[in-house]
């Protein structure tokens, strides 16, 4: 493998631009290529960031030399049939979260990857900020004692995306699988990865449906029906008897919010929107707050997985570990539409 890694960005709508922001300011990486079905999209992102290779088809991409890994920055649907040409045709590859559609086809992708030796890394971006790095530290240092339970809410006024991401048969769902995914992992990664047993979930579309709370983000087109929910709150119950809690709104009347805690046995941590961490000492409650310098999570994350595609490493977020995320949020799905306790099936 070369020092440099030439990568080859699939995909050039909005996070797709994200992603080619953050390769610039890493080390030993190269984006050789731009692919997007919309040809001009790809020619006006290859033009403005001085990319030397163009396609508007991504195995012609594979099958050009031009590229040692790609990113996957299209529409969730596509995320596991492109993801499988790119391991056969021995290229490593990182993928936007949700690395696929459900548990079912993250386990395909994370198979094929592992039988042909190459890295499969999903791109969720919140396991490497600079808070959930110190967060990380925090609980394995034991300071908090056993963390038993892990809460997130991540409410937007008005944030529904625009175009694919409402119509269910390109996005798999609404906020759970775009946002709810980032909590979930992140919550689960800090608390060590345990087995989860089951999950009970709700879910509304109230806003969705009736064309209120749209937001900017995306590429703007319309999906047709608004087919998504917009809103879920859910609590995934682990066989070790902790538990996991998330509340998850695109549009909600109530103001932006976005906050995420661990409660241990020895003192509960905050880790956004800023790091506090809670202790008792001598009968005194203590609450410190931590100042933590930001940092572009798209270029830590872009950077680690080029180091782990030289190194032949596993990475931070690999998509193994994506498996056990997409079978909790499936039992999410599944027991809200039944109105039961659904079990989370990772294997």
């Amino acid at each position: 493998m070369r020092k440099t890694v030439r990568l080859g960005i699939i995909g050039t709508g909005a996070i797709g631009a994200a992603h080619l922001d953050a390769s610039s300011g890493c080390t030993g990486v190269e984006v050789t290529a731009v692919c997007d079905v919309h040809a001009r999209r790809a020619q006006a992102a290859a033009k403005q960031h001085r990319v030397p290779h163009m396609f508007s088809n991504h195995r012609e991409m594979l099958s050009s030399e031009v590229v040692d890994a790609v990113t996957i920055c299209t529409p969730n649907n596509t995320h596991m049939p492109i993801a499988l040409d790119a391991i056969k045709a021995g290229k490593d590859v990182l993928c936007e979260k949700p690395i696929a559609m459900n548990a079912q086809q993250a386990k395909r992708m994370a198979e094929a990857a592992k039988a042909a030796g190459r890295i499969l890394m999903v791109a969720q971006s919140a396991r490497y900020s600079g808070a959930s790095e110190f967060a990380k530290r925090l609980v394995e240092s034991g300071r908090l004692g056993d963390i038993y339970y892990g809460k997130a809410v991540w409410f937007r006024r008005s944030g529904i995306p625009k175009g694919w991401f409402q119509d269910r048969r390109q996005s798999g769902g609404g906020p759970l699988i775009d946002l709810g995914v980032h909590a979930v992992d992140l919550l689960w990664w800090l608390m060590g990865r345990p087995k989860p047993a089951a999950a009970f979930g709700v879910t509304f579309d109230h806003l969705g449906r009736t064309g209120q709370g749209m937001g900017g983000w995306g590429v703007g087109y319309s999906p047709g029906k608004f087919s998504v929910e917009d809103m879920v709150g859910a609590i995934i119950r682990l066989e070790d008897g902790r538990a996991i809690s998330v509340d998850i709104a695109w549009a909600a009347h109530t103001s932006d919010l976005f906050w995420v805690r661990l409660l241990g046995t020895k003192g509960g941590a905050q880790i956004q929107p800023n790091v506090v961490l809670y202790r008792t000492e001598g009968g005194v409650e203590l609450e410190t707050a931590a100042s933590l310098d930001e940092r572009n999570a798209y270029a830590v994350e872009t950077q680690h997985f080029a180091d782990c595609v030289r190194r032949r490493e596993e990475p931070i977020s690999p998509g193994s570990q994506a498996v056990v995320v997409m079978a909790m949020l499936d039992a999410i799905t599944a027991s809200a539409r039944t109105g039961r306790l659904a079990p989370v099936r990772a294997t």
